[in-house]
């Protein structure tokens, strides 16, 4: 890593969903060099004229800089630092073209949901310069306005190995310098399931259902499929020895009703025409229950359902 400080410090942010504008902006307040880059114009030609606006769980705006439309155009700003917070069904595209542009002193991390997508960027980055983030905000964006529902801190972030850990530090205590509350864990890879578990149990069901997070935890027997699917899955976690922590089940039925009436971004999609992140969600829990022989009759459910509506969108 160069010996940036905060306020040269180089990133770049691809994706300006809720997920990317919020750390875009965090990392703008925090003094960093940053570019955004997002391939929707119009939104990006608003947030450079307007900044970036977030309300509720966090209310500032912050003013933008320098914007692209591609991974391309990232090349000429030398950067330290690329953050994915793209959709997961594009993310091997993404990462390919990244790769074309990459410096020896490039590191890449991922912020997106969903199980084994550092192993994405780390097939082409190598792990010595690919992190992992796990997100614990949501929200809805609209133009330059980013509507944060819920934030469950922390967020968590962690280097792969050794090489990454110093920008990690740096990047960890930038968020934390402004508020964004983030901590380093001893094993990312636990929280990248726990978040997962916690997406897959309520996302697809919103989806297929077009209800919210709080609509279908309040139904009995949509709340008892939330909880089936939490039980199958900590199965098929736990061969994989994953620490999921004490009381996983209590702590992640008490973090799904304080989501409130947020819609999950599966179901934006889908309501949006696009594709979904349910292989990378339920999808992958139906893998890994197949490599130990285990039936995930829940997950492959709302997987099979969810993947019939894209279909019949495409139609």
């Amino acid at each position: 890593m160069s010996g940036n400080e905060n306020n040269n410090l180089r990133i770049g942010v691809v994706g300006m969903g809720p997920v990317g504008a919020v750390l875009g902006a965090h990392l703008i307040e925090a003094g960093a060099y940053v570019v955004l880059c997002d391939l929707v114009h119009q939104k990006m030609d608003i947030i450079k004229k307007k900044g970036i606006t977030l309300q509720f769980k966090f209310e500032k705006n912050v003013q933008v800089s320098e914007v692209c439309f591609s991974i391309q155009e990232l090349e000429m700003y030398d950067l330290d630092l690329v953050i994915l917070a793209v959709k997961t069904p594009v993310l091997e595209k993404v990462v390919s073209q990244l790769k074309e542009i990459s410096t020896e002193k490039m590191f890449v991390m991922v912020a997106q949901n969903g199980i084994d997508n550092e192993v994405v960027v780390a097939r082409e980055f190598g792990d010595q310069k690919t992190l992992r983030m796990v997100i614990n905000y949501a929200g809805n964006i609209s133009e330059n306005i980013v509507h944060v529902s819920f934030f469950n801190p922390p967020n968590y972030l962690a280097a792969l190995m050794p090489q990454g850990e110093a920008i990690a530090k740096q990047i960890n205590d930038m968020l934390n310098s402004v508020d964004l509350t983030t901590e380093i864990p001893e094993d990312i890879i636990d929280h990248v399931w726990q978040k997962a578990i916690l997406n897959a149990s309520l996302s697809a069901v919103c989806a297929i259902t077009r209800k919210t997070m709080k609509e279908v935890m309040d139904f009995p027997l949509t709340l008892d499929l939330v909880e089936g699917i939490i039980d199958e899955s900590v199965v098929i976690a736990e061969k994989e020895k994953i620490d999921l922590g004490k009381k996983f089940r209590r702590y992640s039925i008490r973090y799904l009703k304080n989501a409130g009436h947020h819609r999950p971004s599966m179901l934006v999609d889908l309501e949006n025409g696009n594709r979904t992140e349910i292989d990378q969600l339920n999808g992958k829990i139906v893998d890994y229950g197949r490599k130990h022989y285990l039936p995930t009759p829940l997950n492959q459910s709302v997987t099979a359902l969810v993947h019939l509506l894209e279909h019949l969108q495409e139609k």
